[in-house]
């Protein structure tokens, strides 16, 4: 159950301003480096000559790497807070990059895919736990919101990193300047302060409940499910849609540059309009509704032979999945108070077990047959997303106390002392 209680922090505006702006930035920087990511594996496989079975083997290394911060990383944020975690990520992640811009052969790139992989899950872990810290600290859901931010963070990477491979600029070079640009994220969370986790909300002899009790709480497995799909069909779609789109339809740098900047545009305007149809029609309803979206969207974009056709199908799918991950995340950090950390942390690290699996089973699949027979898979996992969400608990309707900022899209009645909405 989210609850959000009438007694809980006082909400300074300007406090709740800085926490929201550390926050959205901060997954505002996720999201642009994904963009980044999505466009450049072409060139890297291109550069160093790699065959689909290849990359895909390849691809599966920074998941493997990731899984061990991932499982460990949730606990630190609990234990340690969730500032460094913040720090060490986001500067072992802009090493990893300079790492990527001087690769010359596969060992190279698997060793900075390797550094890449440990570091990132320290980001993904401190980015969803503060959002999660902001929920309980402030009285207000804002996950999908965040994640709204994330999605515009990706539409700028992919798009800015196809108009600049387009215009002749090296792949080199543009990994360069991201990492710059992750440096500068160090920075701000170093001098920022950010919102306070939850407080547990179980008697103190129970507080130091074991963590592997976390995967008897229904919500934080059905929360782990759910995750654990949708990271499938990210995995596959992050790592072999420049590929379908560039070698498979032909598309060139730039179209695959604009196609997948529309995919996380179209997911941004999923996130944006998500909360107001949860409110309408249930998280349960939500949930059922786009796993059902994405797999007809697949079937589009994976069937047709033009680019243009592919990637409008593509555009559904982005649009229709963009609630699936905020909306675990938050079920999975609501069901365990006081160790919502570790929920988080616990949820990330299943669903990345399936970006282990993805990029190989997807790219052995395409070498065996073909990549549009090999992406296809993921129409049947959307189909299992649907049956996973009609277990879906729905929150109850709680009393706020604290109004409603208006960076976290949501709207309340006029006397939110008697009313409040349903989250």
């Amino acid at each position: 159950m989210f609850s959000l209680h009438s007694n809980s922090l006082p909400s300074n505006t300007r406090a709740r301003s800085r926490h929201y702006f550390v926050a959205a930035t901060v997954f505002l920087l996720l999201g642009f480096h994904v963009g980044v990511w999505a466009v450049q594996i072409s060139s890297v496989a291109d550069f160093l000559q790699l065959s689909l079975g290849e990359l895909g083997a390849l691809l599966s290394v920074p998941a493997i790497a990731g899984l061990a911060t991932l499982f460990g990383g949730g606990h630190l944020a609990d234990k340690f807070g969730r500032k460094p975690v913040l720090l060490i990520g986001l500067g072992g992640t802009a090493t990893a990059f300079v790492l990527l811009g001087r690769i010359d052969s596969v060992i190279s790139l698997s060793i900075a895919l390797f550094a890449y992989g440990l570091c990132i899950s320290f980001v993904d872990i401190g980015a969803n736990a503060i959002g999660a810290d902001y929920e309980s600290h402030h009285g207000a859901p804002a996950m999908t919101g965040f994640h709204a931010w994330f999605s515009f963070g990706a539409v700028l990477g992919a798009v800015g990193t196809g108009t600049a491979l387009a215009s002749g600029m090296s792949f080199r070079t543009i990994y360069f300047a991201l990492a710059v640009l992750l440096l500068c994220g160090v920075v701000l969370v170093c001098v920022s302060a950010l919102p306070q986790p939850a407080a547990p909300e179980v008697p103190t002899g129970e507080s130091k409940m074991p963590s592997k009790r976390l995967w008897r709480v229904t919500g934080v497995g059905l929360a782990v499910a759910m995750v654990c799909l949708c990271f499938f069909n990210d995995g596959a779609l992050e790592n072999f849609l420049s590929v379908f789109l560039r070698n498979t339809l032909e598309s060139g740098a730039l179209l695959a540059g604009i196609g997948i900047g529309s995919y996380d545009l179209a997911s941004l305007s999923g996130r944006l309009l998500a909360v107001q149809t949860t409110r309408r029609l249930g998280e349960r309803r939500t949930m059922v509704c786009s796993a059902l979206l994405a797999a007809a969207g697949l079937g589009i974009a994976v069937a047709s032979t033009n680019a243009t056709v592919s990637i409008g199908g593509m555009l559904v799918v982005g649009f229709a999945i963009a609630p699936v991950v905020p909306t675990s995340l938050s079920l999975a950090a609501r069901s365990a108070p006081g160790r919502s950390g570790r929920a988080v942390g616990l949820t990330t690290a299943v669903g990345y077990g399936s970006f282990i699996l993805s990029p190989v089973l997807i790219g052995q699949l395409a070498g065996a047959t073909t990549l549009r027979l090999g992406l296809g898979v993921l129409i049947l996992i959307s189909l299992a997303m649907a049956l996973v969400a009609k277990r879906w608990p729905e929150p109850a309707t709680v009393s706020i106390s604290a109004p409603i900022h208006v960076n976290d899209v949501v709207q309340i009645a006029p006397d939110d002392s008697t009313q409040a909405p349903t989250i």
